[in-house]
Formats: structure tokens, sequence, C-alpha cells
């Protein structure tokens, strides 16, 4: 059975209910799942009608019915650095070409201890080099956890705080967006629990192609 990610957050039009509707079986509403969980779809139709095909939303694949459940089904990998409420829907289509769907939503938790063994900064981030004053960059911060899993951990959320050494040259927002305020050079530092990472910043902007020529 072939694994989907799940992009961090699903942009969904519901369309109107009709006959031939389905079921969202699993998961159920409201239910809350781990980060970075695989979860397993499954989709009932309405006795007695011939639905056949049955796809996630904006997805081309169809699902592939199990006879054991008697279920359509497919199992989606959700993003690592997913977290809050997603919604999950589905549409199906019977013999007469009727379209319905169905649609649930569950919220992705952090689970309750998570400690990190490391914490480091994108390699190709160590040091950002910005060439225009207002220009922004995401830092990408990465951990990796007892499990073996490694995330980006970047938003705050996670636990992650940020703080420019100079804030005349940069500042740094709750979730490691950078922004260039003035010229010169600092060091942003990272940090998550008891765990720490820096990354040089150098704010130098172009100069116009004739300024450069004259020089």
């Amino acid at each position: 059975m072939r694994v989907v990610i799940l992009p961090a957050l699903f942009v969904l039009t519901v369309l109107a209910p009709s006959v031939g509707a389905v079921e969202i079986v699993a998961p159920k509403d409201g239910d809350v799942v781990p980060i970075g969980a695989e979860l397993v779809i499954q989709v009932q139709a309405s006795a007695g009608d011939d639905i056949d095909r049955v796809s996630l939303a904006h997805s081309d694949e169809p699902m592939k019915h199990n006879p054991q459940t008697g279920y359509f089904e497919q199992r989606i990998k959700l993003r690592g650095d997913t977290l809050g409420p997603i919604e999950i829907e589905v549409w199906s289509r019977n013999s007469k070409g009727v379209i319905s769907t169905a649609k649930v939503s569950v919220h992705v938790n952090l689970p309750p201890v998570l400690p990190l063994i490391s914490l480091r900064i994108h390699a190709e981030q160590r040091k950002l080099v910005l060439e225009a004053l207002g220009e922004k960059r995401d830092l990408q911060v990465i951990g990796e956890f007892p499990d073996g899993t490694v995330r980006f951990i970047s938003k705050a959320a996670f636990g992650t705080t940020y703080q420019s050494r100079n804030e005349k040259i940069v500042k740094v927002d709750a979730n490691g967006v950078v922004t260039a305020v003035g010229i010169g050079e600092t060091i942003i530092v990272v940090r998550n629990g008891d765990k720490e990472a820096q990354a040089r910043v150098i704010v130098k902007p172009k100069l116009p192609e004739e300024e450069k020529k004259e020089t």
C-alpha cells in the first residue's frame, strides 16, 4: 500500500453532499494524533451504493478497497513539522457519476515528553549573507530525538527560542524568521532545552553595478 506524505495544512473545498454519501470511519473527527504519525484512512460507502472510486481530496490516486475490512483504505504519513489541526477530506464517485465528500479534523500534538539528543541549524544557514535591508530568511532548525527521528523544529511550538546578539543589525522573531535591519555582522543564538546552536549573519547590501565600476 502506497504511503502519501501529507502537507502541513490542507486547503479544502467541501462539495454539497448528495446521493452516494461516504463516511470516514478512521480517524475519527477530533482525534488527537502524535506528530509524524502514520495514519490509515478508512472510508465506508453508504449501504447499497455502488461506489466505484474513492480518493483523498486533490488527489488522483484511488484508494484501494480492503475486502477484509470492507473499507476503502490508504496510508498517509504526516509531515514531521506539522502541528495543530488539519483536515482530511475524501471524495467518491458512483456508477452514475454522482460525487460526494466527507471530511474529519484531527489535531496533531507533540508527545508529552520530547527530549532532544541534538540541535543544529541547516548546514547552508550557519553563515547567512543578507544582501538588502529588509531581506528576510527563515532559519531551518533541526532536532534529533531518542526514537531516531529527525525533524525541523524551527517553530516556537517546539520550544525553540532565538536571540540576536545585535538587533541593530538583524532581528529574529519567535519562529526563526531573520530580518536585516542594519549593515554589519552578528550572531543568532538558537536554544531548545539545554541544547544550543549559532548562526553567523552578515548584512552586506549589494552595490549597484555603476558604483562597482567606479570603485
